[in-house]
């Protein structure tokens, strides 16, 4: 499945590119879409720095992350409350996640959002059962997406540009893109790690066993 929803990603990016503004609002659609789903968007954030730029890309792929993660806070707030509450309602993992975000909501969601441990898409729904205000999270979410989100489109956007100049270009041109990417992995790397590490400062027994779901 991940393999089919892969591809029809990059034939959505294909299509979003030619379709000028409109392409943005369908971006933010189908973005918000994988996170209803719980299905990965890097494909999205990479195709969204290949097309409109890094700048373009980070602006664009941090208000869908917001996007997404506002659908999945308000549908379980609202729509799905009682089977989202008996989902979690033995769940160790979110009545800590629900004391610390109560206690330390800033730190707590901003960490959350840049570290890759906690799917983000579940952490949306667990946080909409949690007492957190919708404003605090709206704007926390959207700081802590934005160092990903920058990431992403980063690389989309090294990639698009090799892409654009083809393949017949010196040996010169394709270190700059080799060392521009892995910069960006080891930047990627460290700022998941530093926000894993002080996550774990802030709410030890949310993610004390990664392996376990919320």
């Amino acid at each position: 499945m991940l393999g089919q929803w892969t591809s029809w990603m990059e034939q959505a990016m294909a299509w979003i590119e030619h379709t000028g503004p409109i392409g943005w609002v369908w971006f933010v659609i189908i973005y918000t879409l994988s996170c209803v789903l719980f299905l990965p968007g890097s494909v999205l954030s990479f195709g969204a720095g290949a097309v409109y730029g890094f700048a373009g890309g980070t602006l664009l792929v941090s208000i869908a992350s917001v996007g997404g993660a506002l659908t999945n806070f308000l549908t379980t707030r609202y729509l799905l409350r009682g089977w989202m509450e008996r989902r979690f309602a033995r769940s160790r993992k979110f009545q800590a996640l629900n004391h610390v975000a109560t206690r330390d909501a800033w730190r707590m969601i901003i960490l959350s959002r840049i570290s890759p441990i906690l799917p983000h898409s579940l952490v949306s729904c667990a946080l909409g059962l949690s007492r957190v205000h919708f404003w605090r999270y709206i704007a926390a979410s959207w700081i802590g997406f934005l160092p990903i989100s920058a990431a992403y489109s980063y690389a989309g956007a090294v990639i698009g540009s090799a892409a654009k100049r083809g393949i017949h270009q010196g040996p010169w041109a394709w270190t700059i893109y080799a060392a521009e990417l892995l910069i960006t992995i080891f930047v990627t790397i460290w700022i998941s790690r530093a926000a894993h590490k002080a996550l774990k400062s802030v709410a030890p027994e949310v993610v004390s066993d990664e392996s376990d779901a919320l």
